[in-house]
């Protein structure tokens, strides 16, 4: 696995665009600056080409500190922030995994091939995630939980599904709290950026008419794997698992409160996938790291051992399966992430037939995880 992953890892770095979603928001934020219009007159969606910004126009306002400076340097102290969010997110989730198995996480982490690419990519979506977990972390401070999820909402949107799960799981509280900070943050975009509204408004247009999505499946290779990603079945199947795991998962947390945690990495972990465009963003998979180090902490408690070799070798599995990358219009990396997501919900739900009482200080033999 650590082979596969260091070979991935060379074959990504040899081929990184260094700053290319960045550039968006920092030309994004130049034209505010200098009061041009953010939007183009007709908006590609959902991938546009070099530059073209896709956010609300209040998004933008942060990246003023970086629309001064050399775009090299921009990129470098970006590149240290979201590295310093990386590093941050994996400490939150590795600390609480016994020690022995504290290096192998580790590693994991650090070779996930979606993290680096969001890191060399520039754009927000570790941000996202670590307001998610912080947002949960504050989920019995209704006010402080709702305003930091509806930032994350706001920035991105793909957590949108988490306001689902959030009154399912009888934090109602918090996604009342949210949604008002929605409602809040439009009116004042709204009145501030009233000239960027039209064009905020014909992106979601675009959005909604667009057919990109479909037919960049329809030109990938193989046919066989491209009509299945393009059929009914498959096209939702993901977001039939992110409404599910949104709602089922919160009604679970209601009824397991010790499972809570879980379940909400599991909710967030398929938040992306309301749209199939989704499946087809490689960085968005950083949203699984959190269920990913859930369920293998959860499945070193099992006492049998030829249980938790199998459910330590299947984690194993999704993981390598969500690294896999490969050629424009090659329709396989989407189907094996596809099926490493599965195989991770599959285990994620299997994984709560064992209680999560530890001490996270215990030594775990090595066999148990190798």
């Amino acid at each position: 696995m650590v082979l596969a992953g260091l070979a991935g890892l060379g074959i990504f770095l040899a081929k990184q665009p260094f700053g290319f979603d960045l550039w968006a928001y920092v030309l994004a934020a130049r034209h505010l600056l200098a009061g041009e219009p953010l939007y183009s007159v007709v908006p590609q969606m959902p991938a546009g080409p070099f530059g073209e910004y896709h956010y609300a126009p209040i998004v933008a306002v942060p990246f003023a500190l970086l629309a001064p400076l050399p775009f090299w340097l921009a990129i470098a102290l970006w590149i240290g922030l979201n590295t310093g969010v990386a590093a941050a997110v994996g400490f939150h989730l590795i600390r609480p995994l016994p020690r022995d198995a504290r290096p192998w996480a580790a590693a994991a982490f650090v070779l996930f091939l979606p993290t680096i690419l969001e890191i060399s990519l520039g754009n927000i979506n570790l941000i996202t995630l670590a307001l998610c977990l912080v947002a949960w972390s504050q989920r019995r401070r209704a006010a402080v939980g709702g305003a930091l999820l509806a930032v994350a909402i706001g920035a991105k949107l793909l957590p949108l599904s988490l306001l689902l799960f959030y009154p399912a799981a009888r934090y109602g509280r918090v996604a009342a709290w949210a949604i008002a900070v929605l409602a809040a943050g439009l009116l004042i975009t709204t009145v501030v950026f009233w000239r960027e509204m039209p064009g905020y408004v014909a992106l979601f247009v675009a959005l909604s008419d667009s057919d990109q999505t479909a037919e960049l499946i329809a030109d990938t290779r193989p046919p066989e794997l491209a009509a299945f990603l393009g059929s009914a079945i498959g096209a939702w199947v993901l977001p039939t698992a992110t409404l599910a795991t949104a709602l089922v998962g919160g009604i679970a947390a209601r009824l397991r409160p010790n499972d809570e945690t879980h379940l909400h990495h599991l909710a967030l972990a398929f938040a992306p996938y309301l749209s199939l465009f989704g499946l087809l963003w490689f960085p968005y998979l950083v949203f699984v790291l959190p269920l990913l180090a859930s369920s293998f902490h959860r499945a070193l408690l099992f006492p049998h051992p030829l249980m938790r070799g199998v459910l330590v070798a299947a984690l194993a599995v999704s993981w390598l399966l969500l690294q896999i990358v490969g050629e424009a219009y090659d329709a396989t990396p989407f189907v094996a992430h596809l099926f490493g997501l599965l195989i991770l919900l599959a285990v994620a739900v299997a994984v709560l037939a064992q209680p999560e009482r530890v001490d996270t200080t215990q030594s775990v033999k090595t066999r148990a995880i190798a």
